[in-house]
């Protein structure tokens, strides 16, 4: 599976998608931290409304959606974090040149990857949330109980969702073409393996 195609280092250090990206990722970074910052000076353990949303503080020392939480260091979350954001940003290194709205879309995505893994280094080995929406109920059938979901998260997550929907088309490609040459060489593999046997019949 290779990345896509990188662009020349000084192609992309005067590129305009490259200088925007690069403010994109530091704004969005350190309004995330300030919001942060502000949620814990300011809200503590309290609960404010806002409007549909509900503020209040709640620490996150494990994965996305609080999965693995509690049963790893802050160390190797903190590593498997990073380990995470620079498999994406080489993944996709190659889409900072080609327009505006992928390199933001990337920028988006650093800056909130970087985001929470600074939480779990300087702030007690926890992502700090803040922002609650729900509860959320949901029904998969008439006779079954519906289920109840509150999603607690900061603008680092919001930074990453947007990203992500940015990117939309260029990683639709990107799978579409991994698909491609996987099925070409399911196909080649077949022919070889067809050939082999039928050599061996006769």
């Amino acid at each position: 599976m290779s990345p896509l195609v990188a662009t020349p280092p000084a192609q992309s250090l005067r590129s305009t998608p490259v200088r925007l990206a690069a403010l994109t990722a530091t704004a969005a970074f350190l309004l995330d931290w300030a919001t942060k910052t502000w949620a814990l000076g300011n809200v503590h353990d309290s609960i404010m409304p806002l409007g549909g949303l509900t503020l209040g503080v709640a620490r996150n020392d494990g994965f996305a959606f609080s999965s693995g939480g509690g049963q790893f260091s802050p160390t190797a979350i903190f590593t498997a974090r990073l380990l995470i954001l620079t498999t994406v940003l080489y993944t996709f290194r190659g889409v900072l040149a080609r327009s505006r709205r992928s390199a933001v879309g990337l920028a988006l995505i650093t800056a909130g990857g970087f985001g929470n893994a600074a939480d779990v280094m300087f702030r007690d080995g926890a992502v700090v949330d803040f922002i609650a929406a729900g509860p959320l109920v949901l029904s998969f059938w008439r006779e079954s109980e519906p289920l109840h979901f509150t999603f607690v998260f900061n603008l680092a997550d919001v930074a990453i969702l947007m990203g992500l929907a940015m990117l939309a088309p260029v990683i639709q490609k990107w799978a579409i073409a991994v698909q491609l040459r996987l099925a070409s060489r399911i196909r080649a593999g077949l022919r070889r393996i067809y050939r082999t046997t039928a050599d061996q019949l006769r």
